[in-house]
């Protein structure tokens, strides 16, 4: 049943609207009725009513000034102005205050009914929406956290105030600071045992969370899927207050070792009001980016990342230089040391995430400028080097980076091998396309063949010999002995003439070395070949 008070300091006119509306219809009923507008004010601390109808003057307190003490203390309350004055501004005043209307004497009962019955029913429907904003106030929880820790300090303070104030959240401490904890393997459960499974694990480790904290602490906390955000407050002022939560969130951590949720903790610096709270939790985002080197399952804070500041990214041990030379080398085995010791290295710079970046952007630019320099400008490496900066955020941990370097280092020096080898290859058939022109030069050596590809003649004794298995010396007799074979063939050259077009100045020495190539002497070869045209 709905209750309304009637006021006037006209008995009759109260009397009047008690008696000439129909409330049933309404499903209401007059509670109280009052002659002055101080009654009132008392009546309403005892009474649940919905609706007052009231004069606006009265004596001693009008009724405008009665709405006001009203409305301060019930914003929701639901009132109607009766009044014999006609004057505008004190309709005006009304609807600046929030009154629901405002109803001219003599009263018309009929109309008035028509008023009552609309602002009774604003008043059910008002009461609905309360009630879905009481059962929304997690999620109303929620957003005010969103917004805080996503907001500048200045704008959090002076536009959250009203929001922060209607969830109830605790202003008193002197200082607070943002913890968060990461659930590391989120995916994996969720896969595993299910999204419902995965949320019921989560509630359980919010409310151990909760438990363990808010006896010491102002605590609240936020779900936020993968991730708890925590802000608390150091309610009795203890000193060293980062130590102690960091101790209560260690002993906390070991406690839950056993528990399906794996967890990394970030802790930030200590803000001295709850509006500045958003500058601890990227501190806190900032110090969880060390679980990349460090691995997961710890905690940590950025008052000890701050002590420990990552030193410059400056190659002093020579990092890139050994590179390439294990690269050149082709030592494989070398590499995959080299890469395993990088995350030590880092570990020892602490480096975060970002340095590690740097790091290896300048690690690869001094491979890419190797390979340019050796003349291999290979699409895959470059891919390669593209694909390791897009998925930078994708990884883990730093093992994760160390292994796709190894395959970058891996794959340039299966490259560069296997175009030294073509470029020996060609090398090698520019010498013999070489001797096959000039074998008929007396003074052909190897300072000549040397000059005509442009390497040294030591240099490129050792190519030749590995990419076609024998010495330029060899060839040469080759190429020389086979052309005398066909000018015996198919000449009646004499030998002095033959020895001569083939590059040899004395007939003997090419006798010699005709005989120990083929087993005869040219003269025997020529009788050999006639013998088998006969």
């Amino acid at each position: 049943m709905k209750q309304v008070i009637v006021v006037d300091d006209n008995e009759l006119s109260v009397e009047g609207i008690c008696k000439n509306i129909d409330w049933s219809r309404f499903g209401a009923k007059v509670c109280a009725t009052c002659t002055n507008a101080n009654d009132v004010l008392d009546v309403i601390g005892a009474v649940e009513a919905d609706l007052i109808i009231s004069d606006i003057c009265m004596p001693q307190m009008s009724g405008l000034e009665m709405a006001r003490v009203i409305l301060k203390n019930k914003p929701h309350m639901k009132i109607i102005f009766i009044s014999a004055y006609d004057d505008f501004k004190y309709a005006k005043e009304a609807i600046r205050l929030g009154i629901c209307d405002y109803v001219e004497k003599p009263v018309d009962y009929a109309y008035l009914s028509e008023v009552i019955d609309k602002v009774l029913q604003q008043s059910q429907e008002e009461k609905r929406l309360l009630e879905q904003l009481q059962q929304s106030r997690p999620a109303l929880l929620q957003k005010c956290f969103n917004d805080l820790i996503n907001s500048s300090p200045d704008y959090a303070e002076f536009q959250l105030v009203d929001q922060a104030k209607y969830v109830d959240l605790d202003l008193s401490a002197e200082e607070y600071l943002c913890a968060v904890i990461r659930i590391d393997n989120s995916i994996e459960i969720k896969s595993t045992f299910g999204i419902e499974r995965y949320h019921v694990l989560m509630m359980s480790l919010m409310n151990d969370l909760d438990h363990t904290l808010s006896r010491d602490h102002i605590c609240y906390c936020s779900n936020q899927g993968s991730h708890i955000i925590v802000i608390l407050g150091n309610r009795q002022q203890q000193l060293h207050y980062i130590r102690m939560i960091y101790e209560q969130l260690s002993r906390f951590n070991k406690k839950h070792e056993t528990s399906p949720l794996s967890m990394t903790i970030g802790i930030g610096d200590i803000v001295s009001s709850i509006w500045s709270i958003s500058v601890s939790y990227q501190q806190a985002k900032h110090a969880l980016e060390y679980k990349f080197i460090f691995g997961e399952g710890h905690i940590f804070s950025i008052r000890d990342i701050k002590s420990n500041h990552p030193s410059p990214i400056f190659f002093t041990d020579g990092s890139e230089e050994a590179l390439v030379r294990l690269i050149s080398q082709k030592d494989i085995a070398g590499m995959k040391q080299f890469t395993d010791d990088l995350a030590v290295q880092w570990a020892q710079h602490y480096y975060d995430k970002n340095g590690i970046a740097a790091y290896i952007y300048s690690l690869l630019a001094r491979l890419t400028r190797y390979l340019y320099d050796t003349g291999i400008d290979h699409l895959q490496i470059r891919n390669m080097i593209t694909d390791i900066f897009a998925d930078f955020d994708q990884f883990q941990t730093s093992e994760q980076i160390c292994s796709r370097l190894y395959d970058i280092f891996v794959e340039s020096c299966q490259i560069l091998q296997q175009s030294v080898e073509t470029h020996h290859h060609q090398i090698a058939e520019r010498v013999i396309h070489y001797i096959e022109h000039h074998y008929m030069n007396i003074d052909l050596s190897l300072n000549d063949i040397s000059s005509s590809v442009n390497v040294s003649p030591s240099y490129l004794g050792a190519v030749f010999k590995k990419a076609k298995g024998q010495n330029i010396s060899d060839l040469i007799t080759t190429v020389r002995i086979n052309k005398a074979q066909e000018l015996l063939s198919h000449t009646n050259l004499k030998m002095m003439e033959i020895s001569e077009k083939i590059g040899y100045s004395n007939q003997y020495y090419f006798s010699a070395c005709f005989k120990k190539k083929m087993g005869v002497t040219p003269t025997e070869y020529r009788l050999n070949v006639m013998n088998t045209k006969l």
